[in-house]
Parts: C-alpha cells; sequence; structure tokens
C-alpha cells in the first residue's frame, strides 16, 4: 500500500491489469486502534498449511463505500493472525488467468451486476475451482449478483430480494447454532448496526440446503420493517453449506465500514473464512438435517 496524500491507494499485480482501489488514510488511522484491539483478541485456528485468499469486488450496479476498507481489514486480518494472505483485484481476467486454481478461496466482497463474473470461461472457470475442494466466502453484496447464473445462486445460496434494515438500523441477532464454532462467540440479543438482505423464496435459498448460523431476532426492538415479504419469516443473516467440492460461507454483514472493525463481526468473518479453506472444522450439515427446518415463528403480537 502507497500512501500518497490522503489516499491509501491499493495495487494488486496479477500478471494482468493492476486494481486500483482508493482507500480514505484519515479513516483508516481514526480506527486503527480500534482494528488491532479487535483483531489481537480473536481466536484462531492454526491453518494447515499456507492459505491465500483473492478477495474479487468487482461492481456493475450499486458500489459499497466500505469495499475498500473492507479489503484492507479483511488484509490484516489474515496477516496478523496468520490465518490466510491475500490478493485483492477487481479484474475479471483473474477467473482465466493461469494461477486462479491456485488459491486456496475468494471472498466475493460486497460484488454487484450480472456480469460481475462474465459469461462465458471466467464462469467456467469459477466453476471448475468450486470443484477442487476449495473455499467460497460471500459478504454482504454477494447475494446481489449473477441472478441469470443459477449455479453461482447455488453455491452462495440465495438472491437479494430487498432490505427492510438500513444501513442506520440497530439490528438485533438471533443464534440459531449457539454452540456452532462459527458463530459460539454471539449471543442471541447481540445487536449491530448494518443493513440486512432479505432473500427471494425460491429453490436457493431454502433449510433442506443450507446451515442456518444466524438469523434476525424479531423480538428486538424496532425490528418489525414495512417491506418484509417473506411468508415463512425466515430472515437469515449466515449460513454454511457444502457445494461440489468446496465449503461456503456467507454472511450479510458488511455494509458498514464500521462492521469491518467490529470484534463479533470479524471473528465471525475469520471463523467462516477458516471454514471455507478447511482449516477450521464444522457441521455443515442443512439446518433441515439437524431439525431446524423451519424460521421462529413471530413474536406475539408482531
Amino acid at each position: 500500500m502507497i500512501n500518497v496524500n490522503k489516499y491509501l491507494i491499493v495495487l494488486t499485480l496479477l500478471g494482468i491489469s493492476p486494481s486500483v482501489i482508493l482507500l480514505n488514510a484519515d479513516y483508516v488511522s481514526d480506527y486503527e486502534h480500534i482494528l488491532s484491539e479487535a483483531i489481537s483478541s480473536l481466536e484462531v485456528q492454526k491453518p494447515k498449511k499456507p492459505r491465500t485468499v483473492l478477495i474479487y469486488s468487482h461492481t456493475q450496479g450499486f458500489r459499497h463505500q466500505s469495499i475498500p476498507y473492507g479489503i484492507y481489514c479483511l488484509t490484516e486480518l489474515g496477516k496478523r493472525t496468520g490465518a490466510f494472505d491475500v490478493v485483492a483485484t477487481e479484474d475479471p481476467g483473474v477467473f482465466t488467468h493461469e494461477n486462479f486454481i491456485d488459491y486456496d478461496g475468494i471472498i466475493m466482497l460486497s460484488t454487484t451486476g450480472n456480469e460481475a463474473i462474465p459469461e462465458g470461461k471466467a464462469r467456467e472457470a469459477f466453476e471448475k475451482f468450486l470443484d477442487q475442494d476449495r473455499g467460497l466466502i460471500g459478504i454482504h453484496a454477494a447475494t446481489d449478483c449473477h441472478a441469470d447464473w443459477p449455479n453461482y445462486l447455488e453455491a452462495m445460496g440465495g438472491i437479494f430480494d430487498g432490505h427492510p434494515w438500513w444501513k442506520d438500523s440497530l439490528i438485533t441477532l438471533y443464534n440459531e447454532e449457539p454452540s456452532h464454532p462459527i458463530c459460539k462467540h454471539i449471543d442471541t440479543g447481540d445487536q449491530i448496526k448494518d443493513e440486512i438482505y432479505q432473500y427471494k423464496d425460491d429453490e436457493h435459498f431454502t433449510r433442506e440446503k443450507l446451515r442456518i448460523l444466524l438469523s434476525l431476532d424479531l423480538s428486538g426492538e424496532g425490528m418489525k420493517r414495512e417491506g418484509m415479504k417473506r411468508k415463512d419469516n425466515d430472515y437469515a443473516v449466515s449460513w454454511i453449506r457444502k457445494y461440489a467440492g468446496s465449503r461456503v460461507f456467507y454472511s450479510n454483514l458488511g455494509h458498514n465500514k464500521e462492521t469491518f472493525h467490529n470484534k463479533m463481526a470479524l471473528q465471525h468473518f475469520l471463523n467462516g473464512i477458516q471454514f471455507a479453506l478447511g482449516d477450521l472444522e464444522a457441521d455443515a450439515r442443512p439446518s433441515a438435517e439437524v431439525g431446524n427446518a423451519l424460521a421462529r415463528p413471530l413474536p406475539v403480537g408482531f
């Protein structure tokens, strides 16, 4: 990273064209102590081998302002814990580069648009990658892209269908798996300020395929919102699954910059990434298979 006036310029060279992402250095400086304290307190699994993760953040639709800071924090998360190294790019050419298959996992960081990964050879390479015992990690808008690509939607687990809980919403979490290693540090009733999606009621988002970890605690203050569509009241926040030969972790958290230095969110991200990479053992059987086939009923008087 190169400090130029008030910006950090992130340059990633992959033997293809470099990606340039601007990050406000003043913001990093203001919150560095919080990030450092949060990362230093995290529990980490020793990797089975050195890991390198690709962060891909190409956007064609809405562009989240948190992307540059998210790249920085996830890079530091991997570096300071020793869990993984990061290469970050927004160049779709990465998928057809000869070294793409060597990554241990890919983080889709708030990617948007139907052509975030272009049709043709890039998508073929992505699908081949997931056949090879790799990790797929989706953060926030990773479910707001590729609406026309069923295999991506199946791998990621769903597609955006509105966000009744906006970026300034203080949302209350419900831990569906209190003893699960990816979310055991989170208590039902814990809160975080972030934008939360709901997902289309389709064949991709189903407890027959996904292990739901966190969902919304609708008994929390202010959780009832206009625009809530799901008849089954299933408002998941994070999940894991097995897909092809790989492991998948998705978390809806990450719209706001502050999420990326929030200790609770960082531990959740780290656990999920390490699961996807194969370094954290975790039960990925679908929720329906382990007796959690239905979302909780609405609170009385909701």
